[in-house]
């Protein structure tokens, strides 16, 4: 069975849904699911939610198979999202859960061991920074996940990535933010992964919908492509989220991508209404300037 990953935070073997306090907040609800938990506690600690390191290959396979779940976590400890009772401090806001071929968690056997942060942008940087007043958690560490996809939304997935690292960001009204470093064996390997990504984010709408239909939601999802550039391209979509990957309720997700060589930068950054009522909503007409970033991200990472 394949095992699914989400891009969620990681803080030491706490997992904490993206850097969104707003999930835990007023949903108490969290991207974060059970593969992200087994990536983040191969260690098997005492305080790692429970999960143990597999001792024989049943265990193995029954990780995996908690791992394909996308039931979000009921009670998530702290932040690919983060509490709003904790303080921000660990890497990620979830975007999903991947699938792969692989029978272990990713990094289970083999973590990276990073020397220092790959990934490391200014707050004042990032879309929307006036409305939103970005603070940046700690980073995460950069992660092995050879031979597992990594889901964004419930859209598109990196697929054949060999490390992971994300970067959370905190809003003062509770949004969230991530951005995340994806490495590849090879350069054919990211254009490919790149390319999976926009086809899946070019179709969002009509799966947005399906979901919603599926979950008895009125079908209200509106996607489109704000920007494009050489390598480089950002979506938005607007609509009542279905709980699981994506937090309940109205909100607007904003995604962007840019690859280089054998490197895929992605952000994420989500508004919900719930957390942007007093603040103006993004202007998609500066998403140009955040793909020129973006690609420089992506060339500073070889």
């Amino acid at each position: 069975m394949n095992s699914r990953t989400s891009s969620s935070v990681f803080d030491g073997c706490q997992t904490r849904p993206p850097s969104d306090r707003r999930r835990l907040a007023g949903r108490a609800r969290s991207r974060t699911l059970l593969g992200a938990l087994a990536l983040l506690c191969a260690a098997a600690t005492a305080g790692c939610g429970g999960v143990s390191a597999p001792a024989a290959p049943a265990a193995q396979n029954a990780a995996s198979a908690q791992a394909t779940s996308h039931a979000p976590t009921p009670t998530p400890t702290v932040s690919s999202s983060v509490s709003a009772s904790a303080a921000p401090g660990g890497a990620e806001t979830g975007r999903g859960a991947p699938t792969s071929a692989a029978t272990s968690p990713p990094g289970e056997s083999q973590a990276a061991s990073p020397a220092a942060v790959r990934i490391d942008v200014a707050p004042a940087h990032l879309p929307g920074y006036t409305a939103e007043s970005w603070t940046a958690s700690s980073a995460g560490p950069v992660r092995d996940v050879s031979g597992h996809d990594i889901e964004l939304n419930e859209c598109a997935s990196i697929h054949g990535a060999s490390t992971w690292q994300q970067q959370p960001y905190v809003s003062s009204g509770g949004n969230s933010a991530i951005l995340e470093a994806y490495t590849f064996s090879t350069s054919a390997q990211a254009d490919s992964a790149f390319t999976a990504v926009l086809s899946g984010m070019q179709v969002c709408q009509a799966t947005s919908r399906a979901l919603q239909t599926t979950n008895h939601i009125t079908a209200d999802a509106v996607t489109r492509e704000t920007a494009s550039a050489t390598d480089a391209a950002a979506f938005e979509r607007t609509w009542t989220g279905v709980e699981g990957i994506s937090a309940g309720g109205l909100q607007t997700n904003h995604l962007y991508l840019a690859v280089n060589g054998s490197d895929v930068v992605v952000l994420h950054f989500d508004e919900l209404a719930a957390t942007s009522a007093s603040a103006s909503p993004y202007d998609v007409r500066s998403d140009p300037a955040v793909l020129s970033l973006l690609k420089s991200v992506a060339a500073n990472q070889d």
